[in-house]
């Protein structure tokens, strides 16, 4: 209906139309009988006749003066709930706020004013922002000057890393809510068990590396960082002396951040299908940012020789014996000590051996001479061991003697000494015999 209005409207316009129109004031009789024409209309069909003159995706109203203006007149809105994705207000106005007219002269744009213009237009008014502005206003030497501090600042709002942000975003939030929610989002986790661990890897870095890396970065990302990081370093203090390995490894750690952040960015924008085809250049900008980024950190972790394809020494012998029993010793265990030096309380190793002696007797076949040099030779070695064995059984014996005193002066004072203490009828045949014998003496006592 509006579309054969709209031709029946143009065919009455074009009879009495010269052949040449320069202006408004050549076709204002004709506007005036087409303003006849569509007030006639139905509602719906004057809207739809708006929708194809252009109204609404060429030309809006400005919500500030109230002027009908171009697209190009308005600034272009990346907010969530705003389909039209432009401002409400025009350029010109907002720029009337942020440098408002007094006493007939215009002024320079102040922090408060240009608050307010960024309030007029929903965009967010950020401290950082507002400083790198100032700087990029003042300075000569780039070639591209901006007039004033208020083109500068709206230019860098409109910058992909503010993509959605609105007036609610604002450090100085009206209200105070922005402060909290700034707060928010720099804090720790509340999860208390990756606080725990977040903890547990600060500390491990601060023991191994003597300083903490991280402490400028956000506290919101430091988690991802320290247990980033703590993956990297040597679990020795001494492996950790190589100071250009571990410049690299921070710098590493830090680029998986940057990587992050952008797969978040990606994300984000991928998960928007209404504004997809405008955020195409940013998508690919921030692919190719991550791109450089990835090489940077493998060409780093190459030459640095961290990466397990790239490693001098990729088998650091964690899995082996020697390395198992590291890693007990680490851990301080009363217990591991004395199985892991003391072939007498290691069962295990006392049945190696014994498998071992009994294979090489086997094995053997010998004369005379042999078994009369092995006699010799066995006769001094057994010389040997036992005066040694009789100085350290006298050590053994003043020890013990002292350790079960005192025992007996901790059990007699009630005093907790929070030690686990090796039941030494277990370990040593000796005292195992010394109870037998107490036991027959009570027995043939009762008798």
């Amino acid at each position: 209906m509006a579309t054969k209005t709209m031709r029946k409207i143009g065919e009455k316009s074009t009879g009495s139309t010269s052949d040449k129109i320069t202006g408004l004031k050549d076709i204002r009789e004709q506007i005036d009988k087409i303003e006849k024409l569509f007030q006639k209309l139905e509602d719906k069909d004057q809207l739809q006749c708006l929708e194809i003159l252009g109204v609404g995706s060429k030309y809006y109203t400005c919500q500030h003066c109230n002027k009908v203006k171009k697209k190009s007149d308005f600034y272009s809105s990346t907010a969530p709930n705003c389909a039209s994705q432009i401002t409400d207000g025009c350029k010109q106005c907002a720029a009337d706020i942020a440098m408002p007219t007094v006493h007939g002269e215009k002024q320079q744009p102040t922090k408060k004013t240009v608050d307010d213009a960024c309030y007029f237009l929903d965009k967010p008014m950020l401290d950082s922002l507002w400083d790198a502005s100032l700087l990029e206003a003042a300075n000569q030497a780039t070639g591209k000057v901006k007039s004033n501090v208020w083109t500068s600042y709206i230019k860098n709002a409109a910058m992909p890393q503010y993509y959605t942000y609105t007036y609610r975003q604002s450090d100085n939030y009206t209200g105070g809510m922005l402060s909290i929610e700034n707060l928010a989002e720099d804090a720790l986790p509340k999860d208390q068990e990756i606080l725990e661990q977040f903890e547990k890897n600060k500390n491990d870095v601060l023991r191994l590396l003597g300083y903490l890396p991280f402490e400028k970065e956000k506290l919101a990302d430091q988690p991802f960082l320290y247990s980033q990081l703590i993956g990297f370093l040597d679990s020795d203090e001494n492996g950790n002396d190589d100071m250009m390995r571990t410049s690299s490894i921070i710098s590493i750690v830090r680029g998986f951040l940057q990587i992050n952040q952008i797969d978040d960015m990606v994300a984000d924008l991928v998960q928007d299908p209404r504004n997809a085809e405008k955020n195409i250049a940013t998508v690919k900008a921030l692919q190719e940012m991550k791109k450089n980024i990835t090489m940077n950190v493998t060409k780093l972790a190459e030459q640095s020789c961290i990466s397990l394809k790239n490693s001098k020494n990729s088998i650091k012998g964690e899995n082996t014996w020697t390395g198992k029993l590291k890693k007990i010793k680490d851990l301080n265990l009363r217990g591991s000590e004395v199985n892991g030096f003391d072939i007498d309380t290691c069962r295990g190793m006392r049945q190696v051996q014994e498998i071992s002696d009994a294979s090489i007797m086997k094995q053997l076949a010998l004369d005379e001479s042999e078994w009369s040099d092995m006699v010799a030779e066995m006769r001094v070695m057994n010389q040997e061991l036992r005066q040694e064995r009789d100085q350290y059984k006298e050590i053994n014996r003043i020890l013990l003697r002292e350790n079960l005193d005192l025992k007996d002066y901790l059990e007699e004072n009630k005093l907790d000494s929070n030690m686990e203490y090796i039941n030494l009828q277990e370990v040593y045949s000796v005292f195992g015999d010394m109870e037998e014998e107490d036991a027959d003496e009570q027995d043939t006592s009762s008798k």
